[in-house]
């Protein structure tokens, strides 16, 4: 915007208040989301249940003055074509107006069933899109036995979220860089989260839906009104740096 050269001094004060009160507005538009209501429906398996995940992340968002809804479609084991071909999932998506419906896949299947994992997301997106909502891919991590399968499990979920226009919360590669640093995330089977896994995933998830850094997060989760046991105000924030830093990438 460019200032008349003609204005005399008054005139300037009041063209700068009038351009304050403008930005100030703007702000207030941008910084609207964050006090909104955000309507959320999640679709997986055991890496989505485990811990309560949907929970976990409400508390995350409501911890930053927004306010969550969420329901959840979750069988232990689902891939996204169980989940398509049994049907209560569609309906879910149809019951009421979401903002964003999580998809998870079963563990391996983006790389060990490609064309399969491709051909239900793709027809799950174009659902959840016709229903006006947003999807989002849960990208997951490897088997603590088998590390090398990250980066074909993230190459998939990259690789769908940009042909269906959708966007990836990459957790996995957040995982990754925790283990890298001796945090431990699993329970004893090697795959399933522990409360530390999943307290990383909410604070990736949050990332994705807000933008904003993980830093600013409560550091301690509540169950039945009583702190929750399992993860310390230190495991917390180191958890919440590497959800920045898998961000920033």
């Amino acid at each position: 915007m460019i200032l008349p050269i003609s204005m005399n001094t008054a005139q300037k004060r009041a063209f700068y208040g009038y351009l304050f009160c403008l930005i100030f507005i703007a702000s207030a538009v941008r910084a609207q989301p964050l006090s909104a209501e955000l309507k959320i429906l999640f679709i997986g398996n055991s890496y989505t249940y485990g811990n309560d995940l949907p929970e976990l992340l409400a508390q995350l968002l409501t911890g930053k003055g927004m306010k969550v809804q969420y329901e959840s479609v979750t069988v232990g084991g689902a891939t996204l074509e169980k989940h398509w071909l049994d049907g209560k999932a569609k309906e879910a998506i149809h019951k009421q107006s979401w903002d964003y419906v999580v998809l998870q896949e079963q563990s391996t299947r983006p790389f060990s069933h490609r064309d399969a994992f491709f051909q239900y997301a793709k027809l799950f997106s174009e659902e959840i899109k016709a229903a006006k909502a947003k999807p989002l891919f849960y990208m997951t991590w490897a088997a603590k036995a088998n590390p090398d399968e990250q980066p074909k499990l993230a190459e998939s979920y990259r690789a769908i979220a940009k042909e269906t226009g959708s966007v990836v919360a990459p957790v996995g590669e957040a995982w990754k860089q925790a283990v890298l640093v001796g945090m431990d995330l699993y329970v004893a089977d090697g795959r399933h989260p522990n409360l530390l896994g999943s307290y990383l995933a909410g604070c990736v998830m949050y990332q994705t839906l807000t933008g904003k850094s993980a830093l600013e997060l409560p550091r301690q989760l509540r169950k039945d009104g009583q702190p929750r046991p399992g993860l310390s105000e230190a495991q917390a924030e180191t958890l919440q740096r590497m959800a920045d830093e898998t961000m920033l990438k």
